[in-house]
């Protein structure tokens, strides 16, 4: 019966695709094109993508690197590490989707290139350029392949003003450089391939910028470095081990109230989202203020910055009003920055360190 039933509805499977296929169909006579042209146009719309991406990356990463160096006395100690503000890249380092792509634009091997080197950080001050092949550090070989980035680091100790002499090879000459560190914020960052989400967010490691995002902020230098100081901001105070903390809170609340109810996994997860949740909003108001902070160390003309929240509102009109999300409405981020803005300048004029007002503890 089971077989015979399967076997109607197979029938009537084929019938209906039979009907579908007789029906009404687009009448235009199209032309013919072969599939090597196909893959031909993708290659090509792949390296334009590619070439998109990189003209966001270069200036948005020289612009960020600057900042890590710039503000690092914001940073807590443990946040800090000595660096050259090298961006380095061979022919094993991009995103599988454009790896071939970006190879060919930046002309990439086996070797370790610079992609970038910011335009204050020691390794810029001392004149090495985007394009220059690392070959040697204190004379020692940096081997290409896979392990090219980690033989690299081998030779970069974690000390201040470390003396390093770089050779390197630009445009078929071999130059020597010598570059002291200089402390910098240990975060890195990402600008990820996606086009389509308007994001940026930090995990306590790391900041990660959309690519969609960070084409909009490199329209505007100053939007781009308010963003990036805000999700330094997040990072340099913690931000996310905090939430992992109430969060953690939140969950043993919910279970010791669940064990009361009779029900202790529910309970113990709506804890863990509600602690989790907790100060939302006060953290993104505390990255909106750091970043302040962060922008005036980095050299920014704050005068300029002020005006960033009203062009975010009108790329996300949404984020006008403050629907008790977790973000605060753009309207109070214009004024709060206002207001720390004027808070810096008061300092910078009674010539007091530009440290950030915190709560004391009671």
């Amino acid at each position: 019966m089971m077989k015979s039933w399967f076997q109607i509805k197979l029938v009537i499977l084929v019938i209906i695709s039979l009907i579908l296929i007789s029906c009404a169909q687009p009448q235009s006579q199209l032309p013919e094109y072969s599939q090597s042209l196909t893959k031909k146009e993708q290659s090509i719309q792949n390296q334009l993508f590619a070439d998109s991406y990189l003209n966001t990356y270069i200036p948005f990463s020289n612009l960020g690197t600057d900042i890590l160096f710039k503000a690092s006395e914001l940073c807590e100690k443990e946040d800090r590490i000595y660096g050259l503000g090298l961006i380095l890249a061979n022919e094993h380092s991009a995103f599988d989707k454009i790896r071939e792509e970006v190879n060919n634009s930046l002309e990439l091997g086996p070797k370790l290139k610079i992609v970038s080197t910011g335009t204050d950080t020691p390794a810029a001050k001392a004149g090495m350029m985007a394009g220059d092949t690392i070959l040697e550090i204190n004379g020692n070989q940096i081997n290409g392949g896979m392990d090219a980035y980690q033989n690299y680091s081998e030779q970069i100790s974690n000390e201040f003003q470390k003396k390093y002499s770089i050779k390197i090879l630009r445009d078929g000459e071999f130059k020597t450089y010598n570059v002291k560190s200089e402390e910098r914020c240990r975060f890195n960052f990402v600008v990820d391939l996606d086009n389509n989400t308007f994001n940026a967010f930090a995990n306590g490691e790391i900041m990660v910028f959309s690519l969609r995002m960070a084409k909009w902020l490199m329209t505007d230098e100053i939007g781009a470095a308010i963003v990036f100081a805000h999700e330094l901001g997040h990072n340099a105070n913690k931000h996310v081990q905090d939430k992992m903390d109430n969060a953690a809170a939140g969950a043993l609340l919910g279970l010791l109230f669940g064990v009361y109810v009779g029900l202790p996994q529910d309970m113990m997860e709506v804890g863990m989202d509600i602690g989790a949740s907790a100060y939302s909003i006060e953290y993104e108001n505390e990255a909106d203020y750091l970043s302040m902070y962060i922008l005036a160390l980095s050299g920014y003309d704050l005068d300029k910055a002020v005006e960033f929240w009203r062009r975010f509102a009108i790329e996300v009109p949404n984020s006008i009003y403050s629907t008790g999300g977790s973000h605060p409405s753009t309207s109070e981020r214009f004024l709060r920055m206002e207001a720390t803005i004027k808070e810096i300048k008061n300092k910078i004029e009674k010539s007091q360190p530009l440290t950030p007002s915190y709560k004391k503890s009671s």
